[in-house]
């Protein structure tokens, strides 16, 4: 018995393991740990350096840089590596545009990379090299302030699935073409990219689409999943006119997935000149979920906008709002008085009110939405601490007095559910 424990004290079950099996041990680890574990023992001196993984953060600059240069440590790493290399991550903090960066990326394998990040925060946005658009087995795209700008041969990365693009300078008139051949991908974010003068998405397999930034025409063409988008425009350069606002109900009206949807309040304003507060003459049939942000209930317009967008939306299950209300104008509250419940609001369950301070107007669109929605069961009221006394105590119990449609409807304080 002491034999048989006195060996099995000398088997290292770890290193014994086979390689594929330590490996995904490996890449559960920051690249920090992965590269420390060289120090375990001689059998362990190069394990590290089959890794799937390479990824330079937060944490790998925070805990293991220290002294170090990045450039140094980076190009010794994808020296040594060997392997396949799955996944490639440049994102630490204060990375400035270089040419190592070139140079790191001309290192990577072009034949099984599939996962690349690249996050420049310091100096000016940084034109990526010609090896980028070789990595035709990438499945995801993640670049953070450069230039991307394909050849024009470029044939697109037919595997590709999630493309997000931060702060990135871009060719309008070319990126719809490019975007078109890439025809997997599923995911798209674009976020303070280059303006669009119209912005053509062609997305057989697009399921999930996020905007921030500035066009003047969206369309939607191939796109039979589409289900999740979300668009935000800059308040201060963002024009209206020209019929924007019922253009961009008609481009989303033709996106026969489409159940999420989250608009700035403030462009749909145009939509006065177009059937507000009334029904549009185009519906969104299967949306089921609308948050509309930034929304100012001092403006009549805005608020008509609105109750019309909701209108349109005939199988609305979620409604979530995020008001932006500084002063109290008498005539909106009275514009929303003259509304009568309509049962446009069949299928309403649930309403979230954000930012709520509890002014006339609001009240009186909650009064609205409350009369009208007959199969409601909560509405659920977050109140704005800048603006509101007891937590939002007595506008609750207020709201608890005005006449529901629905019997089932409760009201709750956000702030204080459990």
């Amino acid at each position: 018995m002491r034999m048989k424990v006195s060996l099995m004290s000398e088997v290292d079950l770890i290193s014994d393991l086979p390689c594929s099996i330590i490996e995904n041990i490996l890449g559960c680890l920051p690249l920090r740990d992965i590269v420390r574990t060289s120090i375990l023992s001689r059998e362990w001196r190069y394990k590290w350096i089959t890794c799937p993984e390479i990824v330079f953060d937060f944490w790998f600059d925070q805990m293991f840089l220290g002294g170090h240069k990045l450039e140094t440590l980076v190009h010794q790493i994808l020296k040594l590596h060997r392997g396949p290399l799955l996944r490639f991550a440049l994102q630490v903090p204060d990375l400035r545009s270089s040419s190592n960066i070139d140079q790191w990326i001309h290192r990577l394998p072009k034949n099984t990379l599939q996962d690349l990040t690249l996050h420049v925060s310091r100096g000016d946005n940084h034109k990526l090299p010609s090896d980028i658009y070789s990595f035709q087995n990438l499945r995801n795209l993640k670049l953070y302030n450069c230039s991307f700008n394909p050849p024009s041969g470029f044939k697109g990365f037919s595997k590709l699935e999630n493309l997000d693009l931060q702060n990135v300078v871009l060719v309008p008139e070319s990126f719809g073409k490019f975007f078109a051949s890439c025809p997997l991908v599923e995911r798209l974010r674009l976020v303070h990219c280059s303006n669009f003068d119209c912005l053509e998405i062609v997305g057989p397999k697009l399921n999930y689409l996020e905007f921030h930034g500035l066009f003047r025409s969206i369309s939607f063409e191939k796109c039979p999943l589409l289900k999740d988008v979300k668009i935000s425009f800059s308040s201060i350069d963002f024009k209206r006119g020209n019929r924007f606002s019922v253009d961009l109900v008609k481009s989303l009206s033709s996106l026969s997935a489409l159940e999420e949807l989250q608009l700035q309040a403030y462009a749909l304003e145009d939509l006065v000149e177009y059937g507000a507060p009334n029904k549009l003459p185009v519906a969104l049939r299967t949306l089921k979920t609308l948050h509309l942000s930034d929304m100012y209930f001092e403006k009549i317009q805005e608020i008509a906008c609105a109750i019309c967008f909701i209108r349109s939306s005939p199988n609305l299950q979620k409604l979530k709002i995020t008001a932006f209300t500084s002063d109290v104008v008498d005539s909106v509250s009275e514009f929303l008085r003259s509304q009568k419940s309509s049962d446009t609001l069949a299928h309403l369950k649930t309403v979230t009110m954000q930012l709520f301070s509890g002014n006339e107007s609001e009240m009186e669109f909650i009064k609205y939405l409350l009369s009208s929605a007959t199969e409601l069961e909560e509405m659920s009221i977050a109140p704005h601490s800048g603006s509101v006394f007891d937590e939002g105590e007595s506008i609750l119990n207020e709201l608890k007095q005005f006449p529901r449609a629905s019997p089932k409807a409760e009201i709750i304080n956000s702030d204080k559910k459990q």
